[in-house]
């Protein structure tokens, strides 16, 4: 339907990702509001589809990508994923799924960046590792967040957030599952900018509409050519290790105490 500043429509997908042109700039916008854009199976499919749809308009020179409601992204969905998590094979099939969307991401020719307006956590951070670089609104809160459920990442964030920010830093990030404002993530280094959050969206649309206007072929190649240092092997070996882990008593733990909102009683030896 037309807008005022731009054109904006819904994924095919039941409206699970919004998304709105203007001046260059495609905005994706994850839309599961009330279950804080949690990463179910359909949302990431509608994802993937729209990221190509971007890639391979010509019209489209920017993507960016954000969440509605109060969250960019709270992760998996573990309700839905609930049987998937039971089985380990199940559980490889799915992040293997979210790999191949993640890894489009670093695929695409042009820039791609997240835009943080609120919980980014888990699976969500992981999707923003995805993206060129992450711009927080100043109400963002941002945690790895795993290790609070006995889960450990499985979408490449052991793998992104270390090259993010360095090792002893995304170790405590994952180790102590802290939630962290959006200062303390830029100076981590883990994003590049925050923008006030009473304008978050109209100053991040302001700057897409420039960083639109330089050379696409020269965008291109510095993105080709600064790419993360993440190799395929690594991205395997974590899918290998949350899928074993996913099975094994601490992560059932873990997801029983999500489910029955208590705190988990963690047993397991370091070897199990």
């Amino acid at each position: 339907m037309p807008d005022v500043e731009g054109t904006s429509r819904q994924s095919a997908a039941d409206g699970l990702v919004l998304v709105e042109d203007r001046e260059g700039v495609r905005l994706l916008t994850l839309n599961r509001p009330d279950q804080m854009n949690a990463l179910s199976a359909a949302l990431v499919g509608a994802l993937g589809e729209e990221l190509a749809r971007a890639g391979a308009d010509p019209a489209v020179r920017v993507v960016h990508v954000t969440g509605a409601g109060r969250a960019f992204c709270a992760g998996a969905d573990l309700i839905e994923s609930e049987v998937v998590t039971a089985d380990s094979a199940a559980f490889r099939g799915l992040l293997r799924r979210w790999r191949r969307v993640f890894d489009s991401i670093d695929a695409c020719p042009k820039p791609v960046v997240a835009l943080l307006n609120g919980l980014t956590l888990a699976g969500g951070l992981e999707l923003a590792l995805a993206c060129d670089y992450m711009v927080a609104s100043s109400a963002a809160r941002i945690g790895d967040v795993h290790a609070n459920f006995g889960l450990v990442p499985g979408g490449g964030g052991s793998q992104r957030l270390t090259d993010a920010v360095g090792a002893r830093a995304a170790r405590w990030l994952m180790f102590s599952g802290e939630m962290v404002s959006a200062d303390r993530a830029l100076a981590l280094g883990l994003v590049q900018e925050v923008v006030p959050a009473d304008d978050f969206l109209e100053v991040c649309w302001e700057k897409g509409a420039t960083m639109s206007a330089r050379s696409q072929p020269g965008l291109a190649f510095m993105k080709r050519l600064s790419r993360p240092s993440i190799t395929a092997q690594g991205i395997e070996l974590e899918i290998e290790g949350a899928a074993h882990l996913v099975v094994g008593p601490d992560a059932r733990e873990g997801l029983a105490a999500f489910r029955e909102k208590r705190s988990p009683r963690f047993q397991a030896a370091a070897d199990d």
